[in-house]
C-alpha cells in the first residue's frame, strides 16, 4: 500500500501519525519543511522498508536548507528507488512497534513491543489473537521485559500508556473490519509521557487477496467414532502388507462389532468372508479403512458413498505430502467425500484407536501389543509416529487412553472437528495434542473454549518450530508474528496449555491421569538436596509457580521432625539423613500441609533404596489419602535401587517422575491448565 494510502487509513482508524508532506523530488522539500511547520523534521526515504541500515533517513535539521541539503545527499547514497521522500515533524518519546500479521488459515495477531532497530535485537514482544479487549491489551504490556520502561523506572516519568493501548486497540479492529490487511507496521511508535499521547512515526501495511471464505461442514462423527461394523479395503494374503496388518489389530483386540474385509481376490481371510467390493457388503459400514495405492482410493471414495458408510479413514499416502501431484488426487477424494456428506480422517493416516471400545483401527505398530488400556486422556496428533509412541507410553504406564486420533494431512476433518467431538465425551477428561499445522483457526479456537468450559485441560506441544527463509526481512512485524507464533497465539486463545517439550506434555498427562488440578499456584517442595531445591526454585521463577515461605507456625511444627540443620523454607531441603527415617518424614509432611498453606506439594527424591525408599513410598501414600492437595513425587536416582518402592507407587496409581526440572516444568503445566480453566469459567 502506498504511503499515502497508509496515511490515509490510520487516518480514518483515529490512529495518530506525526504530520508530514510527501516529496517526488529534492525540488519539493523546502515547500514541505514549511508545510509540516515544526521546529526540528526528518527527512526520511519513503521508499525504503528498512531506512536506518541503508543512510534512508535524516534527524534534527532545523531549516529548509538543511533538510534540503540531506535529501540531495539521501539520494546520492541510495538512489531513485528511495523516493519519494517524507519530510515529518521529528517526535520524541520512546521507540515502541505496534504490528498485525495475518495468515488466512489462523487469523490475525496484534504485536508490540520495543520498537526502532531495538525490535529485532531484543525481540521484546507479546502478542494476541484479534479480537482483543483493553484488558487484553494492557495485559499484553506487563508481559514485556520493557514494561518498566513504559511504568516509570528509577524516578522517570511514566509514560502514556493509556494513548499506546487505544493504538493496539485501533489496530485490532482494523484487522476485523479489513480481512485485505495481512500485515501493518508501525515502528516506531514514540510513546510520551502520562497524558501527552503518542505519534507513529513509520507505518506500512500489506495487503493480500481476501480468500473466499467457505464454512467448514460439521459432520456427526459418532459413527465413525464408535463403529459397529467396520470394512477395510485391502486386505491381501500378504500378511506383511498395511492392510492385512491393519485387520490382523482389529482382530486381535476384539473388536466387538462386525468386521468386513475386502479384496478384489473374495475368498476367505482369518475366518471372515471377504467382500470383492464396498458394493458387495450387506449393510452399510460405520467405519471405512482404506489401505490401497493412492490412484485406487477415489474409486474405493465413491463405493463408500454410494452405500451410505459413517465414515472413510483413508490411510494410504502419496497424497498431498509428496507434492502437486498428490495435492491434486487429495482433493479430488475430498470432493467426492464431501460431495456425499461422508467425512473423511486422512489421507495419509495412521488411524484411530480407543480402547475401550475395542477399536484398533490403526497401522501403528504399537498395536502389536497385547492389551490395549482405556484411559481418560484423548490424543490428537499431527505426527502419526510421534502419536504412536506417547500413546504406547501412556498405555505402558497404565495411564491409557481415551481416544488417539491421527488427522493425517486433513483433507477434511481437522483437529477442531475432533475437538468439538470431545467436548462433549464423557470418557475423555483430558486431551493432549501434538500439533504441526492448524487449519481453521477460528473453529479450532471455538473447539478448545468450549472443551476448557467443560474442565478438560488441554496441553498441546507446537511443533514445527523453525521457518527457514521466512519472511523475516520483509518487516519487524513479520520478524515477530511468524506461523509458529500465530500457532501459539491459537493454543493459548483456546484456552490450551503451550507446553515446551514432548516430555513435558507426557507429564501433564501423567499427572493429570493421576490427581485433580492443584486449586492454584502455590508449591510447597520438600527435598534431600540443596542442589534439588535451587533446581526447583529457578524453574518455578521460569514458569511462574509460587513458592510461598512457610508460616511461622507451620515452620515450628515442622522443625520438632527434621535435623537442627534441615533448611525450613520452601523448597526445603530436609537433608540426605532423612532419607532413613520415615516417620519422621511422614510427620514433616503432614505438618506442612495441615495449614492450608499450599495448592500442590513436590516431594524430590535423590537416591534412596530399599528397604528406607520403599517405607518413604508407603508414607507418601498415606499422607496422600487424607491431603486437600495433591503430592507429585520425582525420584532422581537409579531405578535398580528402590523397585519396591517404585512398586509401591505404582501400585497406588501414583506417577514418578525425575530430575527436579523436569518434575518443576510438568507441575507449571497443569498449574497453568487450572488458570486456563478458570479463565474459560470466568468468560461464559
Amino acid at each position: 500500500m502506498s504511503p499515502v494510502d497508509v496515511a490515509t487509513r490510520l487516518d480514518r482508524a483515529g490512529i495518530p501519525v506525526a504530520r508530514g508532506v510527501l516529496v517526488d523530488d529534492v525540488s519539493g522539500i523546502a515547500a514541505a519543511y514549511e508545510a509540516v511547520g515544526a521546529t526540528l523534521v526528518v527527512v526520511k526515504a519513503a521508499g525504503l522498508l528498512h531506512k536506518t541500515e541503508s543512510g534512508g533517513v535524516a534527524f534534527g535539521l532545523s531549516s529548509a536548507e538543511a533538510a534540503t541539503e540531506a535529501a540531495r545527499r539521501m539520494l546520492e547514497q541510495v538512489g531513485p528507488h528511495g523516493l519519494p521522500f517524507m519530510v515529518q515533524e521529528q517526535a520524541s518519546g520512546v521507540e515502541m512497534l505496534v504490528g498485525l500479521r495475518r495468515n488466512p488459515e489462523l487469523g490475525a495477531a496484534v504485536v508490540v513491543g520495543l520498537g526502532g532497530i531495538q525490535a529485532e535485537i531484543h525481540k521484546d514482544v507479546a502478542r494476541r489473537l484479534v479480537p482483543v479487549t483493553p484488558d487484553d491489551v494492557l495485559a499484553m504490556l506487563r508481559e514485556l521485559r520493557s514494561w518498566p520502561l513504559l511504568d516509570g523506572y528509577r524516578g522517570s516519568r511514566p509514560l502514556d500508556v493509556e494513548a499506546l493501548c487505544e493504538v493496539i486497540v485501533k489496530v485490532a479492529l482494523l484487522a476485523e473490519e479489513d480481512p485485505s490487511i495481512g500485515e501493518l507496521d508501525l515502528n516506531p511508535v514514540m510513546v510520551r509521557p502520562a497524558n501527552e499521547g503518542c505519534l507513529v512515526v513509520d507505518a506500512r501495511i500489506v495487503t493480500m487477496p481476501v480468500p473466499e471464505r467457505t464454512e467448514r461442514p460439521r459432520h456427526q462423527l459418532e459413527r465413525m467414532l464408535r463403529p459397529k461394523h467396520i470394512a477395510v479395503v485391502g486386505v491381501s494374503d500378504d500378511e506383511k502388507k498395511v492392510g492385512a496388518r491393519l485387520f490382523r489389530y482389529l482382530v486381535d483386540h476384539d473388536f466387538p462389532g462386525r468386521l468386513s474385509p475386502v479384496h478384489p481376490s473374495g475368498g476367505e481371510t482369518q475366518g471372515y468372508r471377504r467382500y470383492q467390493s464396498l458394493a458387495d457388503i450387506e449393510g452399510t459400514p460405520d467405519l471405512v479403512c482404506v489401505a490401497v495405492p493412492a490412484r485406487a482410493v477415489r474409486e474405493v471414495a465413491e463405493q463408500a458413498v454410494a452405500i451410505g458408510a459413517g465414515g472413510v479413514l483413508v490411510h494410504s499416502s502419496d497424497f498431498a505430502e509428496v507434492g502437486e501431484t498428490g495435492r491434486e488426487l487429495q482433493e479430488e477424494l475430498t470432493k467426492v467425500l464431501s460431495a456425499g456428506a461422508v467425512p473423511l480422517v486422512g489421507p495419509n493416516s495412521m488411524g484411530v484407536v480407543a480402547p475401550r471400545f475395542g477399536l484398533a483401527a490403526s497401522i501403528s505398530g504399537g498395536l502389536e501389543m497385547t492389551e490395549l488400556t482405556a484411559g481418560r486422556v484423548a490424543l490428537l496428533t499431527s505426527s502419526g509416529a510421534l502419536g504412536s509412541c506417547l500413546a504406547t507410553r501412556l498405555m505402558g504406564t497404565n495411564v491409557g487412553i481415551s481416544y488417539w486420533i491421527h488427522v493425517g494431512n486433513e483433507g477434511d476433518l481437522v483437529l477442531a472437528d475432533f475437538l468439538e467431538w470431545l467436548a462433549d465425551d464423557e470418557d475423555t477428561h483430558a486431551i493432549g495434542l501434538l500439533v504441526e499445522d492448524i487449519k481453521d483457526g477460528p473453529r479450532f479456537v471455538e473447539a478448545g473454549r468450549r472443551l476448557a468450559r467443560a474442565g478438560k485441560p488441554m496441553f498441546a506441544y507446537n511443533m514445527v518450530r523453525s521457518e527457514r527463509g521466512r519472511e523475516a526481512a520483509l518487516s519487524h512485524t513479520g520478524a515477530m508474528v511468524g506461523a509458529i507464533e500465530l500457532r501459539e497465539e491459537v493454543i493459548r486463545a483456546a484456552g490450551m496449555v503451550s507446553v515446551p517439550s514432548l516430555r513435558v506434555l507426557e507429564d501433564a498427562l501423567l499427572l493429570t491421569s493421576a490427581y485433580a488440578l492443584p486449586r492454584g499456584q502455590r508449591l510447597v517442595a520438600i527435598t534431600f538436596s540443596g542442589g534439588a531445591s535451587t533446581i526447583i526454585a529457578d524453574e518455578a521463577e521460569r514458569f511462574g509457580i509460587d513458592l510461598p515461605e512457610l508460616s511461622e507456625a507451620t515452620a515450628a511444627a515442622v522443625r520438632t521432625h527434621v535435623p537442627s540443620y534441615a533448611a525450613v523454607r520452601n523448597p526445603m531441603d530436609t537433608s540426605f539423613q532423612m532419607l532413613s527415617n520415615p516417620e519422621s518424614f511422614r510427620k514433616a509432611i503432614t505438618a506442612i500441609l495441615a495449614g492450608n498453606e499450599f495448592d500442590a506439594a513436590l516431594v524430590q527424591f535423590t537416591t534412596n533404596a530399599d528397604p528406607f525408599a520403599e517405607r518413604l513410598a508407603e508414607s507418601v501414600v498415606e499422607v496422600l489419602r487424607s491431603a486437600r492437595v495433591p503430592i507429585y513425587v520425582s525420584r532422581f536416582g537409579g531405578t535398580q535401587l528402590a523397585p519396591r518402592a517404585l512398586k509401591v507407587y505404582n501400585d497406588a496409581g501414583i506417577p514418578v517422575l525425575d530430575a527436579p526440572d523436569r518434575a518443576a516444568q510438568a507441575i507449571a503445566a497443569v498449574m497453568m491448565a487450572r488458570r486456563a480453566l478458570d479463565a474459560a469459567s470466568r468468560s461464559r
